[in-house]
């Protein structure tokens, strides 16, 4: 693991080509390689960027300002926060050790404000336990809790959610299963008493509750969303470049082969050169039209996908497929190594949730004859980067009108009462915008199954729109 070393390499160092400086660094021992590498980071100091953002509106562009700065082989910095290290090489996963010893940063854990399972749950003699072990892929307990040891550090406007911690792959679950199994019931709000495997998918869409009885003039928009992990490979955190093309490589040729209404194209992001049919990725105005369209991810500003480090190599080996009506997508080496969308305008739930039922089934067959399996716990569900969205995965969500219900003092109780989670317009982290919009998900991940989920979001929305129905024959 390459790291930014101290400043005072020689001004010769800095005037060379990038392509002289990759070449003797090669040749160099592992401590001259880092001085010549940090001189190479000074290159691009000017270009990091200032101060964190809040997350942009759907379709809404982000300031290049608020960018910062990737730079393949160098640490990044952005705002207050930043993180010397990377990968030596393209085959070298992303897995440091941070610290040395728990003290090094339990003060921080000890004083970080609002909530922290991290903070909660980790104690020394976990940390001791595990901090010299690895998993077979070589990551570190240290690479799980980055983020919220960032959070503790920094102040919850460095937002990572409210766990403190990501997966480095799939074993790291059972690995370092004395932190990792008291988060996944926290998180999920289960106890020992109270803790039992999770269930086996049900994708039986005639199960749904009836959409139509709701007001679907307050509706804007439908979708359903999951991930799936590919066995064998690390996770986003922590996977390395040439590991993240191979995936690439596999999941592409697995969605070529689905037919019917789920055929379509895949679109590497703009400037990849890791798809040999697009090799310089899709052009960057049909790029900025797909974010623009709430279709594709933008590029990685946000706090928990820095802090893990999920910005690296970018944009290579990352992209979209999506059928011709764009009610189908799957995201390739975003958060996860794939994201599972159906979507579309309306409140169709069933319409939607068929098809993503259909467009699971497909791929999750498609991988396994390619010779891939799929990282699902007989305990856990599926094995994804994040905690929160381990089990179904499944995130059912309508964008809704409700200007009134919104500004209720009780708002958010009502929805915590429903195990609902309303938030702003411009997705996680992003803060609810005075439009009376909000997008409306079920919570809950783990425990239930897809159906139950859906049946939760549906039931939910329509008793909102029936709420702000009420306030509105009430303001009249």
């Amino acid at each position: 693991m390459g790291a930014g070393a101290s400043a005072g390499v020689s001004s010769g160092v800095v005037n060379a080509s990038d392509e002289e400086l990759k070449a003797l660094c090669k040749a160099l021992p592992s401590a001259e390689r880092a001085k010549l590498l940090e001189a190479m980071n000074g290159k691009a100091e000017d270009a990091a960027a200032p101060a964190a953002a809040p997350a942009a509106a759907p379709g809404e562009k982000k300031a290049e300002s608020h960018k910062p700065s990737i730079v393949k082989g160098q640490g990044i910095k952005h705002g207050p926060w930043s993180d010397e290290t990377f990968a030596a090489s393209d085959s070298e996963i992303h897995a440091p050790r941070y610290f040395k010893e728990f003290e090094d940063f339990s003060e921080d854990l000890k004083k970080a404000q609002g909530e922290l399972l991290l903070r909660d749950l980790l104690t020394k003699e976990m940390y001791d336990k595990f901090k010299d072990q690895k998993t077979a892929l070589g990551v570190t307990l240290d690479k799980c809790i980055k983020g919220g040891v960032d959070k503790a550090r920094l102040g919850s406007d460095w937002n990572v959610g409210k766990v403190g911690v990501l997966f480095g792959d799939a074993e790291c679950l059972t690995k370092f299963r004395d932190l990792m199994h008291p988060i996944m019931m926290a998180r999920h709000g289960m106890t020992a008493e109270t803790w039992k495997p999770h269930p086996k998918p049900n994708l039986d869409g005639s199960q749904l509750l009836d959409h139509t009885k709701m007001d679907a003039s307050y509706v804007l928009s439908t979708r359903i969303r999951t991930g799936r992990t590919i066995s064998g490979f690390p996770l986003p955190p922590s996977i390395s470049a040439n590991q993240r093309a191979e995936l690439e490589g596999i999941v592409v040729g697995a969605l070529a082969k689905l037919d019917g209404e789920l055929k379509g194209e895949y679109f590497p992001l703009s400037g990849s050169t890791t798809h040999a049919p697009k090799p310089t990725g899709i052009d960057k105005e049909t790029e900025e039209r797909l974010i623009k369209e709430n279709f594709l991810f933008q590029e990685p500003d946000e706090p928990m996908l820095l802090s893990w480090r999920m910005e690296r190599d970018w944009p290579h080996a990352r992209g979209i497929y999506h059928n011709e009506d764009k009610s189908a997508l799957v995201w390739v080496n975003e958060e996860d190594h794939l994201r599972i969308i159906s979507m579309e305008k309306g409140n169709n739930a069933r319409a939607v949730f068929d098809r993503f039922a259909n467009l699971v089934k497909a791929v999750e067959e498609a991988c396994i004859a390619v010779g891939k399996g799929l990282e699902i716990s007989e305990e856990y569900g599926n094995v994804l980067s994040c905690p929160s969205n381990c089990g179904t995965g499944l995130r059912a969500s309508m964008m809704i009108k409700i200007p009134l219900a919104t500004q209720q003092p009780n708002f958010k109780a009502w929805c915590d009462e429903r195990k609902l989670q309303a938030r702003g317009s411009g997705g996680f982290a992003s803060k609810a915008a005075d439009d009376g919009i909000r997008d409306v998900s079920n919570v809950d991940r783990m425990g239930k199954d897809e159906v139950q989920l859906a049946n939760e979001m549906i039931q939910g929305v329509t008793d909102l729109i029936n709420w702000e129905k009420e306030l509105e024959a009430a303001a009249k």
